[in-house]
């Protein structure tokens, strides 16, 4: 029995077609794809310039003779690359946001994305289902990353957020919910508006409790010899971390009173954060011990100013989806029966 491989095509707005090829003989199609003329990526795509129409045409023709000798399915994809939905996604966030393409040609491909999602919902089950054809992960450079992938049944953009690393926080939290929308435009937008409030909530409250749970453990464990040298130190360093996101948050939000900004000012000052990842023993030796005086207060002060919990959305009304321009499709071998 010959194995199955499949070749589909994406028409990308950077004039040019992207081959997925995939199955148990991938590399049949691999073969068809080289014979065709089409030029191998790092990333195991395949791409066609049509910069040149005459030759595109001449090469989609060869794909289609060489896909029918190896024994291969062609098939165009319906609706623009991910990765261009990605970059414009990206091109409307503020910040310095980036997204790379994965693809996922293999049914097993997205399985190892799913123990990094943070939601267990829809996005999950699809990645649980696979293959995709490709996922995009968005990255805001700070540490906040989300997973975008395509829905098959009705080709809607899910996004959904990453697990954050554990040396950035370790999330207890309730997990931010995904967000569906129809195109790049209103991705951007969900993204902005729903998704990025309701992970930076979720990482608030995930700090605040680990800043808690060590501020306890470290005051119930003052006596020499009751504590691990190291493990105090390393959750000093957890707090000092996370105390420079609460005092951003703090002064970002609501106007402080002129008690409450002395008070940032000198925990700031004595917990040395300007100097967060090398300060000298003294003056760990003298962050310990604000920790310890006024950690608490700093918590209760952050605790207050958690967001509130986002609304419930309704569904946006779907949108059409668009497809391949016409000399292009009519170009492109369709799936053969």
């Amino acid at each position: 029995m010959t194995p199955s491989a499949k070749i589909t095509l994406y028409l990308s707005a950077n004039n040019k077609i992207l081959a997925l090829p995939s199955g148990s003989g991938r590399r049949w199609a691999e073969t068809a794809l080289h014979l065709a003329g089409f030029t191998q990526n790092h990333d195991r795509t395949h791409a066609l310039s049509l910069h040149d129409q005459a030759q595109a045409r001449q090469a989609l023709t060869h794909l289609h003779q060489a896909a029918r000798d190896c024994q291969v399915t062609v098939a165009t994809h319906p609706r623009p690359y991910l990765g261009d939905i990605a970059e414009a996604i990206v091109a409307a966030l503020p910040g310095h946001w980036r997204a790379d393409v994965e693809p996922l040609p293999q049914e097993q491909d997205p399985h190892y994305l799913r123990d990094f999602l943070w939601e267990t919902g829809n996005i999950y089950n699809l990645l649980e289902r696979g293959p995709l054809g490709f996922a995009a992960i968005l990255r805001d450079g700070g540490g906040t990353e989300l997973l975008m992938i395509e829905r098959p049944s009705d080709g809607s953009y899910m996004v959904g957020a990453l697990i954050p690393s554990p040396d950035y926080v370790h999330v207890t939290g309730p997990a931010p919910r995904s967000v569906t929308a129809s195109d790049a435009r209103l991705a951007a937008r969900f993204i902005q508006t729903r998704l990025l409030p309701d992970y930076e909530r979720a990482v608030h409250l995930s700090r605040l409790d680990e800043a808690e749970e060590d501020l306890r453990w470290a005051l119930e464990a003052r006596e020499p010899g009751e504590y691990d040298t190291v493990d105090l130190e390393a959750a000093l360093y957890r707090f000092r971390t996370h105390a420079t996101a609460f005092i951003a948050t703090l002064r970002g939000g609501q106007p402080l009173s002129a008690e409450q900004a002395v008070f940032l000012d000198r925990v700031e000052d004595g917990l040395r954060l300007d100097e967060l990842d090398d300060p000298d023993p003294e003056a760990l030796s003298d962050a310990g011990v604000v920790w310890l005086i006024d950690g608490e207060e700093l918590i209760e002060m952050a605790r207050a100013a958690t967001p509130p919990a986002p609304v419930t959305p309704t569904k946006p009304k779907a949108l059409a989806t668009a497809a391949l321009p016409p000399a292009v499709a009519a170009t492109a071998p369709g799936p053969r029966r």
